[in-house]
C-alpha cells in the first residue's frame, strides 16, 4: 500500500481548514490606527451612536468584554461597534481569531500602527497611558462617555436602550 493516499487526505483536510479560516470574517477590513484615527472615526459617525472599544490580546478583561459585546449587539443592529487592537502591528490572523471567539461579525476593525504608541494614547485622550479595557460611548447627540475597566452588562443594556429609543 502506498503513502499517497494518507498524504492526499491530509492535503485535503489542510485545504478545507485553510478555506474555513479564510472565510471567517473574510469581509473584515483591518485598518491602521494612527495618531489622527480617533478624530476621523468620530467625525465619520457624527450624530450616530456608536461604541469604540480599545482591547489587547493579552488583556483577559478585554476579551471578556468583547464577548459580551458580541452577544448583546446582535439585539441592537443600529449601534455600530468599532474595535481597536492596541497591540502594535498585531497580525491579521490573531485579530480574526479574537473577533471570531467573541462572536463579533464586524466589517472593519483597527490595529495600532505607530512605532510610538504614546502618540496614539495622547491623541485619544491626553493623559491616557494605555490602560485597558477602555471603552468610549458616543451618543446620538455626539456626547462622549469614557469608561475605563470592564463595562457591566446591565449598564451596557441601559445605554443601548437609551440610544435606540
Amino acid at each position: 500500500m502506498s503513502n499517497a493516499h494518507p498524504m492526499k487526505k491530509f492535503s485535503f483536510i489542510l485545504f478545507l481548514s485553510f478555506f474555513a479560516l479564510s472565510s471567517v470574517n473574510a469581509e473584515l477590513n483591518i485598518l491602521p490606527f494612527k495618531k489622527n484615527s480617533f478624530s476621523e472615526i468620530k467625525a465619520a459617525r457624527k450624530d450616530n451612536p456608536f461604541i469604540l472599544v480599545f482591547w489587547s490580546e493579552s488583556c483577559r478583561y478585554c476579551l471578556k468584554e468583547l464577548a459580551m459585546f458580541g452577544k448583546l449587539l446582535k439585539q441592537y443592529p443600529t449601534i455600530e461597534l468599532i474595535t481597536v487592537a492596541t497591540d502594535n502591528f498585531l497580525d491579521e490572523g490573531t485579530v480574526h481569531r479574537v473577533l471570531k471567539q467573541s462572536k463579533l461579525d464586524l466589517k472593519q476593525t483597527w490595529v495600532f500602527s505607530e512605532p510610538i504608541v504614546e502618540k496614539i494614547y495622547a491623541s485619544v485622550k491626553p493623559g491616557w497611558l494605555g490602560e485597558l479595557p477602555a471603552t468610549h460611548f458616543f451618543t446620538h447627540d455626539n456626547q462622549e462617555i469614557r469608561h475605563m475597566g470592564i463595562v457591566k452588562e446591565d449598564e451596557l443594556i441601559q445605554w443601548l436602550n437609551e440610544q435606540t429609543q
